[in-house]
């Protein structure tokens, strides 16, 4: 009838989008156990993303609840991929993202191009956004920085969530904002007020270390007292999750290796503020108008 494990990404993401439902008919438990003709227990363990229904079980839980069409197709494969360990969504989403940030207790990352979303100012991700090119409209463009914006709440509602931060020195001496120095400026600016946070570590990797154990790119380790940790890795095309145990030790292993290599917190702070004072300066200017 049910297999009853660990919950999953997908089988917590399941059991979410059904209490969501009945949540809004006013059904509790007891009142779906009821209608199913199916025990509390397995109820609330599906709703729990403890139980893998079975595709007919699962079938009956979704048209109870009303589910018809496009939904139902999409629980249903859920239900079908439940039963694998991780998850790679294509076309790229925030939904999984947001909802394990949500639930998070400490989140790891690693970044050597850009400045984390989560540390963003509006303005360096209107023009990182422009720059990259994918996003062309206006609207489009806002709608992103938007979205942006409102997942930085984490960092003002979880003041007892930890955030470790590991970033490349390149990630602050590539000019985002088509050569406007205020741009990177108050992005360094805004990471120096973030780094004084208790809560908040950004460590920078000096360029002159050379190789280093995150060279293979970014990632972000979230970990919850509601689920085991997970690996988030995304692209232009696609977010990537891992949650098989071997593979979260792997990515341990490499914020173990940046922690050796990194700038402690007060060399970071120092290193951020120099550059925001000499490099992105309003008169740090080369003779021919570029970034000195």
């Amino acid at each position: 009838m049910a297999e009853y494990r660990e919950p999953n990404i997908r089988a917590r993401q399941l059991g979410d989008r059904l209490l969501q439902r009945m949540a809004e008919k006013g059904w509790g438990v007891r009142e779906m156990s009821r209608r199913l003709e199916m025990s509390a227990q397995w109820v609330s363990a599906v709703t729990r993303g403890r139980a893998r229904p079975s595709p007919v079980h699962l079938a009956r839980f979704l048209t109870t609840l009303g589910f018809r069409g496009e939904e139902y197709r999409e629980l249903m494969a859920m239900g079908d991929e439940m039963r694998t360990p991780g998850l790679l969504e294509k076309p790229l989403q925030l939904r999984t993202l947001i909802w394990h940030e949500k639930r998070a207790t400490a989140m790891s990352q690693f970044h050597g191009c850009s400045v984390p979303g989560l540390l963003q100012t509006a303005d360096y991700a209107r023009s990182l956004i422009a720059e990259i090119g994918n996003a062309t409209d206006p609207d489009h463009i806002d709608e992103l920085v938007f979205a942006r914006m409102a997942r930085q709440v984490i960092l003002d509602k979880k003041p007892s969530v930890t955030f470790d931060f590991y970033l490349h020195e390149f990630v602050l001496r590539l000019p985002i904002g088509r050569g406007a120095p205020d741009v990177m400026r108050d992005q360094l600016r805004q990471l120096g007020r973030l780094a004084d946070r208790s809560n908040i570590s950004i460590r920078i990797v000096p360029a002159r270390c050379g190789g280093h154990p995150a060279m293979a790119g970014h990632f972000k380790l979230i970990e919850s007292a509601e689920f085991k940790p997970v690996i988030f890795i995304d692209s232009e095309v696609s977010s990537l999750f891992l949650e098989e145990p071997a593979e979260v030790v792997a990515y341990r292993q490499v914020l173990k290796g940046l922690d050796r290599v990194a700038l402690d917190q007060a060399q970071s702070r120092e290193f951020i503020a120099d550059l925001a004072k000499n490099l992105y300066s309003s008169g740090a200017r080369r003779d021919d108008g570029h970034l000195a």
